[in-house]
C-alpha cells in the first residue's frame, strides 16, 4: 500500500464533493462539456473527457498554466481559472480559480 506520507497538500481550503454540470472554454477554439468532481473557493477538479483525454502527454506543458472559463448554467456563474495539472488517463484537470462572475454565489457554491 502507498504511504501518501510524503505528499505536502497544496490546497489551502478543503475541497466539497460535488458534481455540478460546466461548460468551458480554452482560447478561440477549445470548448466543451464536464462537471466540477470537486471544488472549493480556490480551486476545483474539472471531468471533461472531451477535452483533456485527447491532450498527448507531450502536449501537457503547454496547456499547464493555461487560462480557462468554466460556465455553470444552473447557477448562472461563470468562473474564470488556470490550468495546474492534467490527467489525461482520467480525463480531468485541477484549476486555480482566478475570478468569478459573482464571488458570493460561488462561496454559496462551495460552502453550501
Amino acid at each position: 500500500m502507498a504511504d501518501n506520507a510524503g505528499i505536502k497538500e497544496q490546497r489551502r481550503h478543503e475541497r466539497k464533493k460535488v458534481k455540478i454540470t460546466a461548460l468551458l472554454k480554452m482560447g478561440i477554439y477549445l470548448s466543451g462539456r464536464g462537471y466540477a468532481k470537486d471544488i472549493s473557493r480556490d480551486g476545483m477538479c474539472l471531468v471533461a473527457p472531451n477535452l483533456f483525454k485527447f491532450i498527448k502527454s507531450s502536449q501537457i506543458g503547454d496547456y499547464i498554466g493555461a487560462h480557462i472559463r468554466i460556465m455553470f448554467p444552473a447557477h448562472s456563474l461563470t468562473v474564470n481559472g488556470t490550468i495546474v495539472r492534467i490527467d489525461t488517463l482520467r480525463g480531468e484537470g485541477a484549476l486555480s480559480i482566478s475570478g468569478t462572475s459573482d464571488d458570493e454565489s460561488w462561496e454559496r457554491v462551495c460552502s453550501g
